[in-house]
């Protein structure tokens, strides 16, 4: 069974994060015991999975060189924590069950058992699920924060070419023309009237 070890408070975030999460998966254990599938020994550790920053997985299991030996590791750029916990028992069901089927029939009862639902390779919480955790979440509080961001996270969305509206003065025709094009080649032509006007 997984132990949770206390870190002194002022721990740096990615400690901070780990010992929530030790506690997330701590808490979920009991449900794998009365399913009939204990868990075996396994860490809980704060990294992006095997694909890096663009893999769209949350959290990842990998098997360590000591047999039935397992870590699971959680991207720290992931806040919502009602995602991050269905991702972490999803992980629970995959060392529950080791190899004797992964992603199969068996894999899809454990994890529909436990509240979540999905496909085989992406599942999320359910009503279950929910219900089920939040007694853990409200225990052990609310999700510390990421210890990093992404770039395009701190940046936002990328401004796009301002347009400038252009109509023709007489019937009202009108296109849509970037500024750069105005101060190279100048206003556009209505087909019928000639020149156009900038909508200021």
């Amino acid at each position: 069974r997984q132990k949770t070890t206390e870190k002194p408070s002022g721990a740096v975030p990615h400690l901070e994060r780990e010992v929530w999460l030790e506690k997330l998966a701590s808490g979920m254990t009991a449900w794998f015991e009365d399913l009939g599938f204990p868990l075996p020994p396994f860490e809980i550790r704060s990294g992006f999975p095997s694909g890096g920053a663009r893999n769209a997985n949350i959290a990842e299991s990998w098997l360590k060189d000591a047999a039935d030996s397992y870590v699971i590791y959680v991207r720290p750029d992931r806040n919502d924590q009602s995602m991050v916990s269905a991702a972490v028992a999803l992980q629970l069901c995959v060392i529950a069950l080791g190899d004797r089927d992964t992603h199969g029939h068996l894999f899809k009862h454990l994890a529909i058992s436990i509240g979540l639902k999905g496909s085989a390779s992406e599942h999320k919480p359910g009503a279950l699920f929910r219900e089920l955790v939040g007694p853990i979440l409200k225990r052990i509080g609310p999700i510390p924060r990421g210890e990093i961001s992404s770039p395009a996270q701190k940046r936002g969305k990328p401004q796009t070419t301002r347009m400038v509206k252009v109509t023709c003065p007489a019937c009202g025709y009108l296109v849509r023309v970037s500024r750069k094009w105005l101060e190279r080649s100048g206003l556009p032509h209505c087909p019928e009237h000639g020149e156009m006007e900038p909508d200021n």
